[in-house]
């Protein structure tokens, strides 16, 4: 979905998009400052959805790692949210999984530097946000089941004030769309960790 389509459809749901058949124009009834809202609730929703029902999930390589004691030290990627299925090894022509590690502070992982192979951290990641003012042909970054999700939230929010009725009903298929998202979730199989050695 892009920000002009995500865009129509909230002044859709407010009943603010058309009056007669004509597109309402910025200067009619407080149409300019509704419009001006909505990107700033965009990216609110965006990040919301992205670390809660629909996680966008990634994987980046560990390069460069520093040196700390008989550690490697490497830095998580900027745009990571948190581990998911934590680190890859790639190693003698084998990938799987490795569990030899401790994150340090949230941003640092510390492998071992007897541990031989490349490493890939498999995380959930931010999504990417609209820098500035959005143009209506930018891409948002956002799963397309969960683009409809985002726009019941900004119009919900735009509604607070003006319609309790309308807010209360925008906001409850806004849940009742990421009670939906989550019947999709899925458990992954993985390795089990002997956690005692």
């Amino acid at each position: 979905m892009t920000y002009g389509e995500l865009k129509n459809f909230v002044l859709q749901l407010l009943d603010r998009y058309s009056v007669g058949g004509e597109k309402v124009a910025l200067s009619y009834n407080g149409q300019a400052d509704i419009v001006a809202r909505i990107p700033a609730l965009t990216k609110d929703g965006l990040l919301y959805l992205a670390t809660s029902v629909r996680r966008l999930r990634e994987t980046a390589p560990l390069v460069s790692g520093d040196r700390v004691g008989d550690f490697l030290c490497y830095h998580l990627p900027d745009d990571c949210y948190e581990l998911c299925g934590g680190l890859l090894r790639l190693w003698d022509g084998q990938v799987c999984r490795f569990g030899n590690y401790r994150l340090v502070g949230g941003r640092k992982l510390l492998i071992p530097r007897t541990e031989k192979g490349a490493f890939l951290a498999e995380y959930f990641r931010y999504p990417a946000l609209p820098e500035g003012e959005p143009q209506d042909g930018d891409a948002l970054d956002c799963p397309p089941e969960a683009a409809t999700a985002l726009a019941y939230y900004v119009a919900a929010h735009l509604a607070m004030e003006d319609n309790n009725y309308l807010h209360g009903a925008l906001h409850n298929a806004f849940e009742l769309k990421l009670m939906r998202l989550r019947e999709g979730e899925r458990a992954e199989p993985g390795l089990v960790e002997d956690v005692y050695g």
